[in-house]
């Protein structure tokens, strides 16, 4: 072939590009597979890992941590992008012992009565041991809550779980670390089975998935779905890396596959479980909490936002916000104990340091034990971009604040 020296220069810089080149830089990532466990807690504040998230531009994480601090540290902190998870481990020593410790169940048991949850685990079982008494309740209270499994288990222990209820569904941690055509295999047995892909090195090395992964993808195209697996403080800092490397091989899918395993496989089968779980009344609560309980769901549904998971906490513009045109809100709280509390608001944009240039007018609507409910009058949001809207609840000395970002474009 006769070129002349631009076009060669340019065929050579093409060939020299890395393989992520043409990946999509923007698409979405669900990691189904993150610990915030109390020696990361220690390590790295609540606010860099969410900082982290956002880099890796996470559409959503599915965390569970030993103990459960550091999951309800980051719900509190971001509950628009963290999807609390259980997981039976106090500390990190008894991934080996749990299932025969009455101790652990009770754990479980006691937290399951205080917080909402979307899954149970990431929990290790292997074979047989899926049938003790533990296990077994363990799957009973998953039925009951309405909350997924999630097993670090062989072939052996994920058929035992599944075979205790017809209704019990179990995310199959790393796949098992089998190869593809044996995660085929259970997939194609077990059609209330899904696999994440945590800590698989294996999976798209050198930025291109193998023909036997793209065949799984294929064959499977609803039930795969990623995970990095922050089992140790230092691995939360490779949020945003395992995000890109992982759109990096994505693009060796067609769009609309690449799309199903980077988020919506996991927005599918956790989302509806989560949207269920995190509004209905907690274990214990009279009948009054839970119809109060229906006023912050009510508000979520026309158009809130939620700021904070316990207590409920949802905001909701009452005409849509544009920029520098005043406009009201309300805010609704459904938790316990709210009876002496009082409710601060207001509206920042962090990148620049400010917030509004007016102060808003709070009033109370109604007040309860388990229900408040304010308007906010005047507010005026003065230019365009990343916002974030900060509730303070006050009783006494005591008090509980909570952020959460939106754009105002």
């Amino acid at each position: 072939m006769n070129t002349n020296p631009l076009t060669r220069a340019v065929l050579a810089f093409t060939m020299m590009q890395p393989l992520w080149v043409g990946a999509n830089e923007t698409l979405p990532i669900a990691d189904v597979h993150v610990h915030y466990s109390h020696d990361s807690v220690e390590m790295t504040p609540p606010e860099r890992v969410i900082e982290l998230m956002r880099d890796a531009k996470l559409k959503f994480a599915l965390v569970s941590s030993s103990d459960d601090r550091g999951t309800q540290l980051l719900s509190a902190l971001a509950p628009d992008i963290i999807v609390p998870g259980l997981r039976p481990y106090r500390r990190r020593g008894e991934i080996g012992s749990w299932f025969t410790n009455p101790d652990a169940l009770a754990y479980v048991e006691r937290l399951l009565a205080t917080n909402r949850y979307a899954s149970i685990g990431e929990f290790h079982l292997s074979g047989s041991t899926a049938d003790l008494d533990i296990p077994r309740r363990i799957v009973e209270l998953a039925v009951e809550h309405n909350l997924i499994l999630h097993a670090h288990s062989d072939e052996v222990a994920v058929e035992r779980l599944l075979a205790q209820h017809p209704d019990i569904k179990v995310i199959w941690a790393h796949s098992g670390f089998d190869d593809p055509e044996a995660i085929s295999d259970m997939l194609s047995k077990h059609d209330r089975l899904w696999a994440d892909l945590a800590f698989r090195s294996d999976v798209g090395s050198g930025g291109r998935l193998s023909a036997d992964w793209i065949s799984l993808f294929e064959t499977h195209p609803d039930r795969m779905m990623l995970g990095t697996d922050t089992y140790t403080p230092e691995r939360m800092y490779f949020l945003p890396e395992h995000a890109e490397a992982s759109r990096t091989w994505l693009a060796s899918l067609p769009d609309d596959l690449a799309e199903k395993v980077a988020w919506k496989n996991a927005y599918d089968l956790i989302m509806p479980v989560w949207q269920k779980n995190r509004v209905k009344p907690l274990a214990g609560k009279s009948p009054d909490n839970a119809a109060d309980m229906s006023a912050c769901i009510e508000s979520q549904q026309n158009g809130g936002t939620v700021v904070n998971q316990s207590p409920l906490i949802v905001v909701r513009p009452l005409v849509p916000m544009q920029v520098s045109e005043p406009f009201s809100a309300t805010i609704s709280v459904c938790g316990e104990r709210l009876s002496n509390v009082s409710l601060d608001m207001d509206a920042t944009m962090p990148a620049h340091g400010h917030g509004m240039n007016y102060k808003p007018e709070i009033s109370v609507i109604e007040q309860s034990d388990s229900l408040m409910q304010v308007k906010v009058d005047g507010l005026v949001l003065h230019m365009p971009g990343e916002w974030q809207w900060t509730v303070e609840l006050k009783n006494g000395d005591e008090r509980m604040r909570a952020e959460q970002s939106f754009e105002l474009r």
